[in-house]
């Protein structure tokens, strides 16, 4: 075999278990350990970093499950997602996938805020830059959203819980009640903001390229001075980069 099948072989072994009968063909026994045990070693440390990389990225999950649950549910996320590149910055994104109820709602909420630290947000768009459409332009105009936006609908509290364990807090597990949160950076700083339904309506179309006019018309009944000052807490906040006309 040549150096390059061995290195595979033993790459293999560690990070997916393949092939682990041939240990004892391919591997040397120690004074105090068989070949089989040497390589264990290498294959326990790895998935406890993999195990210590989703504790970093879902910490407040770690906190809901309890340690030996969430160390449980992240042995079975490796066993389904082993690791197929050689950066840990996106391994945890689909952690919802292996949970249920409000765990998978906590877990898209934690890497909603994983994701907009990643993205680059871009130059925010001002109040100025708005001011400068013509009148006879916003049937038309919409805005373009920073890539560092994430917009959840959930079916759990998830952001509420999330704040409340942020806050040292011990809150009990919620049950279902629908809800809304963005998610985005602002410079260096990461935000959750929670949206009631008209909110999330109105934001939803603006980050969806809605036009302003028709966007803002969602609000269905809400007094205009409250969506004035969510507009302008949404331009100022960092969501939207630009406005685009025609």
């Amino acid at each position: 075999m040549t150096l390059r099948d061995v290195q595979l072989w033993f790459a293999g072994a560690v990070m997916t278990g393949a092939a682990l009968e041939e240990a004892d063909r391919r591997l040397t026994a120690g004074p105090r350990l068989g070949a089989r045990e040497r390589l264990d070693v290498y294959r326990h440390g790895y998935e406890a970093r993999l195990v210590e990389c989703l504790a970093d990225d879902y910490p407040v999950l770690k906190t809901a499950l309890g340690d030996d649950a969430f160390d449980a549910l992240c042995r079975r996320y490796i066993r389904r997602f082993p690791s197929e590149a050689p950066n840990l910055n996106a391994y945890g994104r689909r952690m919802a996938e292996v949970c249920d109820g409000f765990a998978a709602d906590l877990a898209r909420l934690e890497w909603a805020l994983v994701e907009v630290i990643h993205e680059p947000s871009g130059a925010p768009m001002t109040m100025e830059s708005l001011a400068a459409v013509a009148p006879e332009s916003w049937g038309s105009a919409h805005l373009v959203a920073s890539r560092a936006v994430r917009l959840l609908t959930l079916q759990y509290p998830a952001n509420d819980y999330f704040q409340a364990v942020r806050d040292g807090g011990a809150p009990a597990l919620p049950g279902p009640r629908a809800s809304a949160t963005v998610v985005y950076r602002s410079g260096t700083t990461v935000w959750r903001m929670g949206l009631s339904e008209a909110m999330h309506r109105v934001l939803a179309a603006l980050v969806g390229g809605e036009p302003l006019e028709a966007a803002l018309s969602l609000a269905e009944g809400e007094p205009m001075e409250h969506v004035t000052a969510w507009f302008r807490e949404w331009v100022s906040s960092g969501l939207f980069v630009g406005v685009e006309t025609g």
